[in-house]
């Protein structure tokens, strides 16, 4: 990395930014220029040497800060001589020392004890997280077994896609088809005439229209089905499907606000089916993705640029450990999910020992897919419940705690990631911070996944 590197602190915190060069351990210089004064602080690899007790009520003071600006220069600086704190103790060992000199009547303290953390928890010691990595290539591992028992010993905590079809003829959307997006996390609700969907309860819709029809009112029910579709809060994606050759009707249907129009199956062998079926649930997958207003949205750009220049030249393997060890921080274990189409599967952990034998679970468990969803972190779960047991089987556990954080990783609009992490059943810190810089950094481990594969 060569780029010098600017921004605001009003989305990125001086503490949280120290915690993000920790983790990805460039060397070089920082600027922090703030309301409470400036700060020039030299890394080497991510480290810093010991400051006196004079310059950490400073850097105290500043990093507590919400308001100024950044300046981080990548280059080679001098070794440091003597004792050395990483950039994440650093914000640790400063933010104790406003909390200690507060609450001290005499300003009296004893530093050496401070900096030992015995004065206050500044944090679980984790210098270097024990950070185990599992094959990114998907195992021999069918899913089918653990959505059926879901299905039917706890039906409540699926959260599958509702997918409407209006079709004239439904045999092609049964079998093959059906089992095929049921590992999506999608749930099929096939019917012939447009009045027997409820627009508000599903998430895509799809008409499939085989013929020209008979009466005009046919007509009428099918387009107020798609503006219906369209009006709903939030809107729902329409894709046609069919092979008439009137233009005239196809333009109804396109200003009425159909998203995507395509053709049926050419005929209906097993090998034609299933090229349709991936075919359209690539179709929907995305139509349905850019209507989601997720959280990874809206952080600021300049958040999402900073961590992809300080990880642009990991591959996929440091990427994951800059973000675990980052989590480390401040959870006492974590492990990151990849949300993949028909999976969501660990790729790697600290803390949890990890089950080789299962890595992976369905797509649409609740506990999981909430956050995939709304790209929302969720803390809470139901440890006795069956999805919970099966998200501590896959961590090697026995039971997860109820105080679980499930973090979303962001990449633009979309989940692409997860972050399951705790304090083995100890009361969860504040997530802003971490939650913020795992929806980022989310991008950048996908990044290197797909550029790792395409390798």
């Amino acid at each position: 990395m060569r780029r010098v590197l600017s921004g605001t602190l009003t989305h990125l915190a001086p503490s949280a930014l120290l915690r993000l060069l920790s983790a990805t351990a460039p060397s070089g210089v920082l600027e922090l220029t703030t309301d409470a004064g400036d700060l020039r602080i030299e890394t080497a690899h991510g480290k810093v040497a010991l400051p006196n007790p004079g310059e950490l009520r400073r850097a105290g003071k500043i990093l507590r800060s919400s308001s100024g600006n950044f300046r981080f220069v990548p280059r080679e600086v001098r070794p440091i001589a003597g004792r050395a704190l990483t950039l994440n103790a650093l914000a640790d060992a400063a933010e104790a020392t406003e909390q200690v000199l507060e609450a001290a009547r005499d300003g009296d303290v004893d530093f050496g004890r401070l900096f030992a953390g015995e004065i206050t928890d500044i944090s679980r010691p984790a210098p270097v997280a024990n950070i185990h990595v599992l094959p990114s290539e998907p195992l021999d591992n069918p899913l089918d077994s653990l959505l059926s028992d879901l299905e039917s010993n706890a039906p409540d905590e699926l959260l599958l896609t509702q997918v409407g079809v209006v079709a004239q003829d439904p045999r092609i959307w049964r079998g093959t088809l059906e089992a095929g997006w049921r590992r999506r996390g999608w749930a099929l609700n096939v019917n012939g005439s447009p009045s027997e969907i409820a627009v508000e309860e599903v998430n895509a819709l799809v008409l499939h229209q085989e013929g020209l029809f008979d009466r005009t009112d046919q007509e009428e029910l099918w387009i107020s089905m798609v503006r219906r579709a369209v009006e709903a809060t939030p809107s729902v994606p329409v894709v046609w499907v069919g092979s008439v050759r009137d233009s005239g009707w196809l333009s109804r249907l396109i200003e009425s606000g159909v998203s995507f129009l395509m053709p049926a199956p050419d005929s209906r062998s097993s090998r034609a089916l299933a090229r349709f079926s991936e075919d359209l649930a690539t179709v929907l997958d995305r139509q349905m993705k850019t209507r989601q207003a997720l959280a990874s949205a809206r952080q600021p750009k300049s958040v999402y640029e900073l961590v992809d220049t300080l990880l642009e030249e990991d591959d996929p393997d440091q990427a994951v450990g800059s973000l675990l060890q980052l989590a480390s921080n401040q959870l006492w274990r974590g492990a990151v999910l990849m949300v993949e189409e028909t999976a969501v599967r660990c790729r790697a952990g600290y803390g949890y020992p990890l089950n080789r034998d299962a890595t992976a679970l369905p797509r649409g468990v609740g506990i999981l897919e909430r956050s995939i969803r709304s790209g929302e972190a969720t803390v809470g779960v139901d440890p006795g419940s069956p999805a919970a047991q099966q998200l501590a089987h896959v961590l090697g556990i026995d039971v997860l705690p109820a105080e679980t954080a499930v973090i979303p990783l962001g990449m633009g609009a979309t989940v692409v990631g997860l972050l399951v992490a705790d304090r083995e059943g100890e009361p969860l810190p504040e997530l802003r911070e971490i939650t913020l810089l795992a929806c980022c950094l989310g991008g950048v481990v996908v990044r290197g996944e797909n550029n790792h594969h395409n390798e």
